[in-house]
């Protein structure tokens, strides 16, 4: 007969609050990748995105690694004390072309995951965050009058490097009326149109570290699952 305090304790663990972590190396990313877990997990419990610690993977040697996944971890470990994580979205820019977003989101999630964290997700853009954006010219087009529109339709934006500045100078205005230059908080406003145009599962442009992204979600929320559950009975 199971304790009258083990009842108890499972109780709590049951009507605690759910909400999801976001780690990240700038607060711009942050906000972005939160508006793309939303876009993707349309149900996702509160999103929370945190500061400290960094993610820092790559390039770093394995107890370097192993330090920063467990700071991620203790951290983690406070939150549940009020609350239920579902999931841990750490995001690192991988500075290369795809496949470089392979090994790096496996040693993210594999360090995560040896460390207690409750389905980490690597969001692991190649070469930055801004490759993504390429993937949606219209929605970058909108958010300033002046700049032209990225051309990248049907290509493989993973294999653009220094995707920052290549995405600043492609929609900056060539005209006598000069635009403004691309700025990293750009990209959440970027995000937050693709959320609120049902615009994430539909891009102009293709990236495989996209897709492992869209992928990893698709799993945490139970996405996956759902659509192996339709097609079966279908």
């Amino acid at each position: 007969m199971a304790k009258k305090s083990d009842n108890n304790d499972a109780k709590k663990a049951r009507q605690k609050q759910k909400i999801v972590l976001v780690f990240g190396e700038d607060d711009n990313d942050r906000q972005a990748v939160s508006h793309l877990v939303k876009a993707l997990w349309p149900d996702v419990p509160t999103i929370r995105c945190l500061r400290a610690p960094l993610v820092l993977i790559k390039g770093r040697a394995n107890a370097e690694q192993r330090k920063s996944a467990t700071n991620i971890s203790k951290v983690v470990a406070a939150q549940e004390v009020t609350h239920a994580v579902r999931a841990v979205f750490a995001h690192e820019d991988c500075d290369a072309v795809e496949p470089a977003h392979v090994v790096l989101s496996k040693q993210i999630e594999d360090g995560l995951s040896l460390s207690g964290v409750p389905n980490p997700c690597a969001v692991t853009p190649a070469w930055e965050m801004e490759a993504w954006w390429f993937m949606w010219p219209d929605q970058v087009k909108e958010q300033c009058r002046q700049w032209r529109r990225p051309q990248r339709d049907g290509t493989n934006v993973g294999l653009i490097q220094n995707a920052k500045e290549t995405l600043r100078r492609e929609v900056r205005s060539t005209g006598k009326q000069t635009s403004r230059d691309y700025h990293e908080s750009d990209g959440i406003d970027i995000a937050k149109r693709i959320l609120d145009l049902g615009l994430v599962r539909d891009p102009k442009a293709r990236s495989a570290s996209f897709d492992m992204f869209v992928s990893r979600v698709d799993t945490i929320s139970g996405r996956s699952s759902q659509a192996k559950e339709i097609r079966k009975g279908s």
